[in-house]
């Protein structure tokens, strides 16, 4: 019993210290599972509100998911070489290490291609746009934990899909590991050959790859309803969030991107989600273009489940109670993820009201803005990436989360 509570004690404190120097105090996520019966949420567009061609284009998505990953990671599954294609690749963490002997041709053919740019990109606006990111990382990490982690689970095929994997009561892993692809983004030089910006991706892609091989092999996935797992249309869907939506929230945290720096921030982001897997199709090249089409997105496919708001509420209450007791940390933590992602989306979530909504924006503002009392400077994007990794450890017992492809549903480990 001693040794579980100083474990516990230690992560805790790691979870406080590295959320307090990310966030500002307190920290939050959200997992959720989709089933029958969904409903649509309040949206700010209904689908009556897209047109036909478009709502076709975007269904027309749900049969596509990363085609040659896809053969090239079933094949390894199907050879019974995934535990080995992980150990391979154990080691492979940044652009400038050469691609690890020993794997199949065609997975090895795959990881050639992830290594270089797209040829649409702007050297120029790409600089420009990380220049953005960097000098403002610490509210994108804010918002990307506080914002964007509760709205991706606004998607119920991704959802459905992530907890096949993660299992309905335990995401502290899957937690960790897009902390990790966080703090790989939060370096000075991510294309380089100490940076991880093609590294990273490509992992993930396997990873999402090796779910959809389980969820057919070892699930019960229903294509006809949801299309593949992971597909483009859910792709599209997170990639908006990490862009537009996020872009579109950062006056929340004080941040105010001109006309030019919010599209050159687009335009890094859109690089992202292109090695990430999301089709040329997929993200328009404008940020206004963008917008439009995460609207449409958003309208005919975000719902909100009875299942996906109870464990929003819960993975709220598991990681505010790593910070301290939950009756203490849980109401300004659920505060903190209402006034980012809005009153529509929290209430849809069933998120509790408390006097902490009226005193959590002004905070939060005060706090980003340095309007408080003696002026709190901002963080480095250094200090940012720290604090990710630190957080990132406590979710992974004091451990760096490796991106290796899960070998097994949840339910046959």
């Amino acid at each position: 019993m001693r040794n579980s509570m100083t474990r516990r004690q230690i992560i805790g404190t790691a979870t406080a210290v590295g959320a307090t120097a990310l966030l500002g105090g307190g920290t939050a996520a959200s997992a959720a599972r989709a089933t029958e019966g969904t409903a649509p949420l309040p949206s700010r567009a209904t689908a009556a509100d897209v047109a036909p061609e478009e709502r076709a284009f975007l269904e027309g998505l749900k049969q596509i998911a990363d085609p040659q990953c896809d053969e090239a990671v079933s094949e390894a599954f199907e050879r019974g070489q995934g535990a080995a294609v992980n150990e391979a690749l154990k080691g492979w963490k940044t652009n400038g290490q050469a691609i690890p002997g020993g794997l199949p041709a065609k997975l090895r053919d795959f990881l050639e291609t992830t290594r270089r740019l797209p040829s649409w990109v702007d050297p120029e606006a790409l600089a420009a746009g990380h220049r953005f990111g960097m000098a403002h990382a610490q509210q994108i990490s804010f918002a990307a934990v506080l914002d964007v982690t509760p709205e991706r689970m606004r998607f119920p095929a991704a959802a459905a899909a992530i907890i096949g994997i993660e299992g309905p009561h335990d995401n502290k892993q899957g937690f960790a590991k897009a902390l990790r692809a966080v703090g790989d983004i939060l370096h000075k030089t991510p294309y380089g050959p100490e940076g991880a910006a093609f590294v990273t991706p490509a992992r993930v892609r396997m990873a999402h790859s090796a779910v959809r091989y389980l969820l057919h092999t070892e699930g019960h996935w229903d294509t006809a309803k949801w299309g593949l797992p992971i597909n483009q249309l859910d792709l599209l869907a997170e990639g908006s969030l990490f862009t537009s939506y996020l872009i579109d929230h950062l006056d929340k945290l004080g941040v105010h991107p001109s006309e030019q720096e919010a599209e050159h921030y687009f335009h890094e982001c859109r690089v992202g989600g292109y090695l990430m897997g999301i089709g040329a199709d997929g993200m328009p090249p404008t940020l206004a273009a963008a917008r439009k089409r995460a609207a449409a997105v958003d309208a005919v496919h975000a719902r909100v489940t009875p299942q996906s708001a109870k464990y929003v509420k819960a993975t709220i209450e598991y990681f505010s109670s790593l910070a301290g007791p939950k009756e203490i940390t849980v109401p300004p933590a659920t505060a903190l993820v209402r006034y980012m992602i809005g009153d529509v989306d929290a209430d849809a979530f069933g998120l509790a009201r408390s006097t902490w909504d009226t005193v959590v924006p002004t905070a939060v503002h005060g706090f980003f803005t340095g309007t408080q009392a003696g002026g709190l400077p901002t963080p480095s994007a250094t200090m940012t990436r720290l604090a990710v990794q630190m957080v990132e450890r406590a979710m992974n017992d004091g451990k760096r989360a490796e991106l290796t492809m899960p070998l097994h549903l949840y339910r046959h480990r």
